[in-house]
C-alpha cells in the first residue's frame, strides 16, 4: 500500500511538471510568437517610414500621398481598409479624401442601402456614401478624434454606441483604429484604419499606429505647404502676366496734338490695378482723354477695368457727347459688375484750333484747372454718378456734357484718389490742397516736368508706408 502511494505521489509529481513544463513551452511559444509579430509589424513600420520619406521627396502628388499612407498604414498593422479624411480650413469640416478598395466601415448604413437585396450594390452605393459624405466634428466617432486629439481603439464596430442600435453586416467584428493627424500644431485631418474579424489591435499595434500617423501627418503637411506653394508661384506668374497686358492696353504715348501738351503717370499699388487712362481718336479733329478708377483693386478691379475700356474705345469715335458715351459704358457694364463695385469714370474731348473742352464726369474726381492769366486755380465739379450703380435712368440724368474754355497756358489736371488719399507716417493725406499748390508752383514747367513733380513729392510725403492705392495723374497744358 505504501508503495502505491509513492506510485501515485510521483506520478503526480510528474505530471504536475509536465503541464507546467507545458505551460511555460506554450507561454514561451506565445511571446515568441508576439515578439516575431511585434519585429513583424516594426520592419513593416520602418518600411513604410522609409518609402513615406522617398514619397515625400520625389512625388508631392496629393493623390498619390493619400493612397500611399492609407494602405500602407493598413498594412503595417495588418489592417485591411482604410479612409483619410482632411480638414476644410474653409467649412471646418472633415472631407474623406481617400478610401481603401476594401469598404472600411466608418459610418452607419443609410436606411435605403440596408434595404437592399444585392450585397454588391449595397457596398458599391455605401463606399459611395462614405466618399460623399463630409463629417461635423461632433457628430461622429471620427469627428470627436479629431475634437478630443487623441487616437482611439474599438474592438468591434458592431457593439459601438453609435452603431449597436442599428447596426449592419458591415460593422460586425470589425476592429478600428483612428488618430488625429496635426501638422505645427494645425489639425490636418484623421486617419482610420480598420481590420474585419482575426484577433483584437494590440497596446503595440496602437502605438505603432500612433507613430506611423504622426508620421503622416508631417508628410500630409509638407505635402500641403508644396501644394500651396506652387499655387501660389502660379498665382504669382499668372498675376505678372495679367499686368503685363493690362500695361499693354494702357497708352504707350501721349497724343501728338498741335494744340495741346499732354503727360501721364501711371502707378500701380499691387501687380494688377483698378485705375485706367486712355487717349482715343473721336475724328480727324478732336481727341478724347478718359481716365478711370474701379472700386477695388486687384484682378475683378482690373477686369472691370478692361471692360470699360473695351466699351469706350467702341463708343468713342465720332461721337462728340462725353456724356452719351459714358452712358453707353454703364449701360454696358451694370448687368455684370458687382453690387459692391463701381466705377469713376472721367471723359473729355478736345479739339483743334478750339478753347472748347467738352467734358463729363461719372462720379470721378473733380479735375483742377490752372488759370495762367490770374495764376488761380478753379475746381472743375460738375455732378455726376459714379458707373455700375444705377442702370440708366439715374445715371442719365446725371451725367451730362460741361462745357469750358481753356486759354493759352492753362492746365487741367486729372487724377485719381489715390494722389490725394496719400497718407504719411502720421496718417495725414496728402489732400487736395498740395495737390493744388503743386499745380501753382510748376506752372511754368512742362506737363510732363509737372507730372514728375508731384509724383516725386507724394513719393517724399508718404515715405516709409506703403502705396494702398493706384495713382494715376494726367497734365494737358492749353499750347
Amino acid at each position: 500500500m505504501e508503495h502505491l502511494v509513492y506510485a501515485v505521489l510521483l506520478a503526480l509529481a510528474i505530471s504536475t511538471a509536465v503541464f507546467v513544463w507545458l505551460q511555460e513551452r506554450r507561454a514561451l511559444t506565445r511571446v515568441a510568437r508576439e515578439r516575431d509579430a511585434i519585429e513583424i509589424e516594426e520592419r513593416r513600420m520602418f518600411n513604410f517610414l522609409h518609402g513615406l520619406g522617398e514619397k515625400l521627396q520625389d512625388d508631392h502628388s496629393p493623390s498619390n500621398m493619400h493612397r500611399y499612407i492609407v494602405d500602407g498604414v493598413a498594412d503595417v498593422i495588418s489592417g485591411d481598409a482604410g479612409v483619410l479624411y482632411l480638414l476644410d480650413g474653409e467649412t471646418g469640416q472633415l472631407v474623406p479624401i481617400y478610401q481603401s478598395a476594401t469598404t472600411s466601415p466608418v459610418l452607419p448604413v443609410p436606411l435605403e442601402i440596408k434595404e437592399l437585396d444585392d450585397p454588391v450594390e449595397a457596398e458599391s452605393q455605401y463606399r459611395s456614401y462614405i466618399r460623399l459624405s463630409t463629417l461635423d466634428l461632433g457628430d461622429s466617432f471620427v469627428g470627436r478624434v479629431m475634437q478630443e486629439q487623441k487616437p482611439l481603439c474599438i474592438g468591434n464596430l458592431g457593439e459601438h454606441a453609435e452603431f449597436a442600435a442599428d447596426s449592419s453586416v458591415f460593422h460586425e467584428n470589425v476592429r478600428l483604429l483612428a488618430a488625429p493627424l496635426v501638422y505645427a500644431r494645425k489639425q490636418v485631418g484623421v486617419l482610420v484604419v480598420t481590420r474585419k474579424g482575426g484577433d483584437l489591435f494590440s497596446q503595440n499595434d496602437l502605438e505603432v499606429f500612433g507613430s506611423v500617423a504622426e508620421q503622416s501627418s508631417f508628410a500630409l503637411g509638407s505635402a500641403i505647404i508644396h501644394v500651396e506653394a506652387s499655387e501660389k508661384r502660379r498665382f504669382e506668374r499668372e498675376l505678372t502676366q495679367a499686368s503685363e497686358i493690362q500695361r499693354v492696353l494702357l497708352p504707350r504715348s501721349a497724343p501728338a496734338l498741335r494744340d495741346y501738351e499732354v503727360a501721364a503717370e501711371y502707378k500701380a499699388a499691387r501687380l494688377v490695378s483698378g485705375d485706367y487712362y486712355d487717349y482715343i481718336r473721336v475724328d480727324e479733329d478732336r481727341y478724347g482723354i478718359a481716365i478711370g478708377d474701379v472700386c477695388g483693386k486687384g484682378i475683378a478691379a482690373s477686369l472691370i477695368m478692361a471692360m470699360c475700356r473695351s466699351n469706350l474705345r467702341s463708343r468713342a469715335p465720332d461721337n462728340l457727347s462725353p456724356a452719351s458715351v459714358l452712358h453707353s459704358v454703364n449701360h454696358s457694364i451694370f448687368p455684370d459688375i458687382r453690387e459692391d463695385m463701381f466705377v469713376s469714370l472721367l471723359y473729355l474731348i478736345v479739339e483743334r484750333a478750339s478753347n472748347e473742352i467738352t467734358l463729363a464726369r461719372a462720379g470721378h474726381e473733380p479735375p483742377i484747372l490752372f488759370r495762367s492769366a490770374t495764376g488761380e486755380i478753379e475746381v472743375i465739379e460738375p455732378p455726376g454718378l459714379a458707373a455700375g450703380v444705377d442702370e440708366g435712368p439715374v445715371f442719365k440724368r446725371s451725367v451730362k456734357d460741361y462745357r469750358f474754355r481753356m486759354e493759352s497756358g492753362d492746365i487741367l489736371l486729372l487724377y485719381t484718389d489715390g494722389i490725394i488719399e496719400s497718407e504719411n507716417i502720421e496718417g495725414e493725406e496728402f489732400g487736395m490742397d498740395r495737390l493744388c499748390q503743386m499745380v501753382i508752383d510748376n506752372s511754368k514747367r512742362s506737363s510732363q516736368e509737372l507730372v514728375n513733380s508731384i509724383i516725386s513729392e507724394v513719393s517724399v510725403f508718404s515715405a516709409g508706408m506703403a502705396q494702398i492705392d493706384d495713382i494715376t495723374l494726367i497734365a494737358i497744358e492749353k499750347r
